[in-house]
């Protein structure tokens, strides 16, 4: 009797739970990285949020591309619209719904919407978002974002 396709089925199936596990671990690392992101904006920190990107990093909005190529720049960037932001009213950012996808070991897309709320806890707005992330030595960074209407963000099967 030959055992080795018995060998390699025992082997694929003992390797899928095992692949799941660090699909779930690193989704859920993500996951916890957006949720620090949304907290820093509710902070009103302007290089709290810029170490959340990686080096250079691109966002995409209505206005068009752009790439900031350094801390420094990501950082004036997220200064200018935080300040613009908390003089509507803004007080703090919250997930209303967020998907992850993997799409290898070191790579992620994240799309969902965020609700970001006044001091007053009525909501200022709605906006989809859409994260490219790459895992780091530093954990998960933002490469590309994407801001959206909320019915554009992606779901995932």
């Amino acid at each position: 009797m030959n055992r080795k396709p018995i060998v390699l089925l025992a082997a694929l199936l003992l390797s899928g739970p095992v692949w799941a596990a660090s699909d779930l671990e690193a989704s859920t690392a993500v996951s916890d990285t957006l949720q620090a992101y949304e907290a820093a904006w509710g902070r009103h920190d302007a290089a709290a949020i810029a170490s959340f990107y990686y080096e250079p990093a691109m966002r995409v909005s209505r206005g068009g591309p752009i790439v900031r190529p350094t801390r420094a720049d990501q950082e004036a960037f997220f200064a200018g619209l935080v300040s613009g932001l908390v003089e509507r009213g803004y007080a703090r950012s919250e997930w209303e719904a967020v998907e992850v996808r993997l799409l290898d070991a070191q790579t992620a897309i994240a799309s969902g919407v965020t609700v970001r709320y006044k001091s007053d806890g009525s909501v200022l707005e709605r906006l989809g978002v859409t994260y490219w992330l790459r895992e780091t030595g530093a954990g998960w960074r933002i490469f590309l974002s994407a801001t959206h209407a909320p019915e554009a963000a992606l779901h995932f099967r």
